[in-house]
């Protein structure tokens, strides 16, 4: 999971080229002991948080954990004392030929540090507070747990002033327009950016939908854009026991640090 590009021929293309989430993370956590601590990288795609890091972290105690197959082969390629996991799970974007449901793999350790960069964004609320629950269970008695999320409301340009000003609900509304006009945009983009937590799912945008859109119940396109955002407040009514901070430039995603509760 995490970001990822557009093939020329419009195809989503899994590798994320990503290297920002160790600073980002780094910045958040107020520079841990990295050095030395079990790393779980929850939807981590080919490591570009390793890539960030330096030698700052200890390849041989960073795991991957991601959907897809061809972003764990590469990887491994480039980081072969990491250890690479495949997670068969269900994902309409990034793994439609995976198992429903499947739980998060037992790996017979405790992690100190668990990420998940631009992951929950493509879950529903529901799976999200499943596997954020599943994770937890993962982490070593201090450990901690920090998932970035997407406040339907946040002016990308705010984090990144080359970046023009708009929502991520816009970008990817005008990145994949097909049906809708411009003024349908801005209607979908007004009416987001009021929501608590909303979806969008191609062009189509859902605002506080049931258990209908989560991905486990429902009959998803192979590869279809499938993107969810929640506001800060909403967040914090989910998890009030976690730390809530404001995205860290050039990312315009905020963040959700908790512990194993």
């Amino acid at each position: 999971m995490g970001a990822i590009e557009e093939t020329h021929l419009g195809m989503l293309d899994p590798i994320s080229t990503r290297t920002t989430q160790f600073a980002y993370f780094d910045e958040i956590l107020d520079h841990p002991a990295w050095k030395g601590s079990k790393i779980l990288d929850f939807g981590g795609n080919v490591g570009g948080f390793l890539a960030g890091a330096g030698n700052s972290v200890d390849h041989e105690d960073y795991w991957c954990l991601d959907v897809n197959h061809s972003v764990l082969e590469r990887g491994r390629s480039e980081f072969p004392r990491a250890h690479f996991v495949h997670f068969n799970r269900y994902s309409s974007q990034f793994n439609p030929d995976g198992v429903r449901y499947r739980p998060v793999p037992d790996f017979s350790l405790k992690f100190a540090i668990i990420l998940a960069f631009s992951v929950f964004t493509h879950l529903d609320e529901n799976e999200m507070l499943e596997l954020a629950g599943q994770l937890r269970e993962l982490l070593a008695p201090a450990g901690v747990l920090a998932f970035t999320f997407c406040d339907p409301g946040y002016d990308r340009s705010l984090s990144d002033p080359n970046l023009p000003s708009g929502t991520d609900v816009r970008k990817n509304l005008e990145r994949h327009r097909v049906k809708n006009s411009p003024r349908d945009i801005d209607d979908l983009v007004e009416r987001a950016r009021r929501s608590r937590w909303c979806v969008l799912i191609n062009e189509e945008l859902y605002v506080e939908p049931g258990r209908e859109l989560c991905q486990q119940q429902r009959a998803g396109e192979p590869w279809e854009l499938y993107c969810s955002y929640s506001s800060v407040g909403y967040m914090a009514s989910l998890f009030p026991e976690a730390k809530l901070f404001a995205p860290v430039s050039p990312e315009w995603q905020h963040c959700c640090v908790l512990g194993k509760g």
